[in-house]
């Protein structure tokens, strides 16, 4: 072979070993340039995405805190049961599997909307639970089928409960399947894991403190996704217990008066000297714990179909007439402004005549001559005319405002109504009218276009037991540490002295305990408690019928005991409750009886119709005859409209 074609191929082969070798050279370059970007520039990532292959994050959720009574009754408690929880993003086919898992279950088409409800604006990686409260047919139904349902697991749970079911509904509150709506007033992240949130009452009140602090479980999980061990474990802490200031009682007897009587209506008792509610019932009521777990549409159309509206806390949300409940609140204004003295009396034929119209009193037959005691003792409607003609709607409103009336009262329940005091701009603004004189004698008896509620009632009623004190109602006590028992307790806001002068609150004091003694509701009285009180009847029109306004009446009874030393306020308003109060009566003595006397348990008396014929010794001779002037920039203003006679 020639030399030069023996040096062709050497240079041939040294050029294809060159290529050979850079081509080798890149390969390992990339792949040195690979690890290094697996390894130093990635290595924080990768490293987290291999970690989760085999470990998975699972939430611990604590448990939520009990609510307590007084005196230790458990009122929410907690009680340990298993559900069925899906995790969406770890499921492949998730329509499928809930198709399955209803047949597997026997589930209903209820089942899946709620588990749909629950998962609305809730990231996918959140489980979810579609079925709480498992038999054991139905975990083992789902046990041997583990490998079939990635994402789908039983799980241990607390599972929320009331143990006396609608007796505590409105205060207490209830829990319910966390949703979207939910989310946006707290942190979608403090509730990763968690089944329930507090929808209404003290639930709702008091969630950032009763949810608790979640903890973490870190599993290490197989090849097949199942978890073979723990890792590492983060605790949860519970949340705190919630003491109140609610007596069980107290609540039973106010429910047994109302509710176990099939009355409509709410009764609320009241530490009167730093507003702890000590009973708040709305009659009728509803089971809670048909919340939990999201309510049946069985049990929801029972609700929305009652006409009782059983849903409505009518406590704090019930917008109701006080009536001559009333009366007092105006006693004490005029007084300390000088529009009367306390000795002043006047004469009360039975009616009271004002711009060519008559407005009748409940008693058509009179009262005779009358001063502040006896106006209050037996609710004299014409006193309260001629008083409100002296007083004039600016008097009128000031004193309504003084004591509370007309704005949303503090409390730690979530809404609350703000009531009603009718001004005369808000006549203007709302009826396109101007406020008469008649408006003035209407309201002076806590009729016309005035609205309460009962809890604003209670309030205002504390204020005339403590010596002049409007206090901050509140049903929460204390904050219990669930691990060291430490109780913190909560304060309560400081009361606002509304200066009541001493003449003023001894005569309106002498009134309301001549009512309990000798007048209008002397059948609340119980041997061995001296006790203050006001009935009211509250006309309330109720339709049409022949071109007139139907009426009906809700009676109404606040009042305080003991007198001198008072330890609880009641208000109590009965919807429809007939004539002369006679069904608020037997509610507020219940109540206090329960309070004051708690081991003495004979049944109280029935309910009985008052007599509304005034007894001869109460009469007096006529005397001359008390023609109150028309307040200044009033005269002639007189409301054309019938007059609404109360009885009380």
């Amino acid at each position: 072979m020639p030399l030069s074609e023996s040096l062709k191929r050497t240079r041939s082969f040294r050029f294809r070993l060159g290529v050979a070798a850079l081509l080798m050279l890149l390969a390992i370059l990339g792949v040195v340039l690979r690890v290094v970007d697996l390894q130093v520039l990635h290595y924080s990532k990768f490293r987290e995405l291999a970690y989760d292959n085999h470990v998975a994050l699972v939430p611990l959720a604590p448990p939520r805190g009990l609510i307590l009574a007084d005196h230790g009754e458990v009122l929410a408690e907690n009680l340990p049961t298993y559900a069925l929880e899906i995790t969406p993003d770890q499921v492949p086919h998730l329509h499928q599997s809930l198709q399955f898992l209803q047949h597997l279950l026997n589930l209903s088409p209820e089942d899946l909307q709620q588990f749909a409800a629950r998962r609305a604006g809730k990231p996918d990686f959140d489980p979810i639970v579609l079925k709480a409260d498992l038999n054991p047919t139905q975990i083992a139904a789902v046990s041997v089928r583990a490998m079939e349902l990635p994402g789908v697991r039983i799980v241990a749970m607390m599972h929320r409960h009331y143990p006396y079911d609608a007796l505590f509904s409105h205060v207490v509150g209830y829990v319910g399947p966390i949703t979207g709506a939910d989310l946006k007033d707290f942190h979608a992240n403090k509730y990763v894991g968690r089944n329930y949130i507090g929808k209404n009452g003290l639930e709702r009140y008091y969630e950032r403190q009763l949810r608790g602090v979640m903890g973490y479980e870190i599993k290490d999980i197989n090849a097949r996704g199942l978890p073979v061990g723990t890792l590492r474990q983060i605790a949860a802490h519970p949340g705190s217990n919630l003491m109140t200031h609610l007596r069980l009682r107290v609540q039973e007897a106010g429910a047994e008066a109302l509710q176990g009587k099939g009355y409509r209506g709410a009764v609320i008792a009241m530490d009167p000297n730093n507003g702890g509610i000590l009973a708040m019932v709305t009659s009728p009521s509803f089971n809670a714990n048909w919340f939990v777990d999201g309510i049946s549409n069985a049990h929801w159309q029972s609700l929305l179909n009652n006409p009782g509206r059983p849903l409505m806390n009518r406590a704090d949300n019930g917008l109701y007439p006080p009536g001559s409940c009333a009366k007092p609140f105006y006693t004490i204004q005029a007084v300390q402004e000088g529009v009367i003295s306390p000795d002043f009396h006047t004469y009360c034929p039975g009616n009271y005549q004002l711009g060519g119209h008559t407005y009748w009193d409940w008693n058509r037959g009179g009262f005779g001559e009358t001063g502040i005691t006896k106006a209050l003792a037996w609710s004299v409607d014409v006193f309260y005319y001629k008083l409100a003609v002296k007083m004039g709607i600016d008097l009128q409103d000031k004193t309504l405002w003084r004591f509370g009336f007309g704005q949303k009262t503090p409390i730690d329940l979530p809404g609350g109504a703000n009531g009603l005091v009718p001004t005369p701009a808000w006549k203007r603004a709302h009826l396109h009218a101007p406020w008469y004189t008649g408006d003035s004698v209407i309201l002076g008896i806590g009729q016309g276009y005035l609205l309460e509620t009962p809890l604003q009632l209670v309030r205002a009623v504390s204020a005339l037991a403590n010596g002049g004190y409007l206090v901050q109602p509140q049903v929460a006590k204390a904050f219990i540490d669930p691990q060291s028992g430490k109780t913190i307790p909560i304060p309560n806001a400081a009361p606002v002295n509304l200066h009541i002068s001493a003449e003023a609150m001894h005569a309106v004091h002498l009134g309301m305990e001549a009512c309990v003694n000798t007048g209008t509701c002397h059948t609340v009285s119980i041997p061995g408690i001296s006790i203050a009180g006001k009935t009211g009847t509250a006309q309330v029109p109720m339709g049409y019928k022949n071109g007139h306004t139907i009426y009906n009446n809700d009676s109404l009874f606040i009042g305080w005991a003991p007198l001198d030393h008072p330890k609880i306020a009641v208000a109590v308003v009965v919807e429809n409750g007939g004539y002369n109060a006679w069904q608020a009566l037997p509610v507020a003595r219940a109540v206090i009886k329960a309070y004051l006397q708690p081991d003495q348990t004979p049944p109280a008396p029935a309910p009985q119709k008052l007599s509304t014929k005034m007894p001869a010794k109460v009469a007096q001779s006529a005397g001359a005859h008390y023609d109150a002037p028309l307040s200044h920039g009033e005269k002639g203003s007189v409301n054309p409209r019938p007059a609404q006679s109360t009885a009380q």
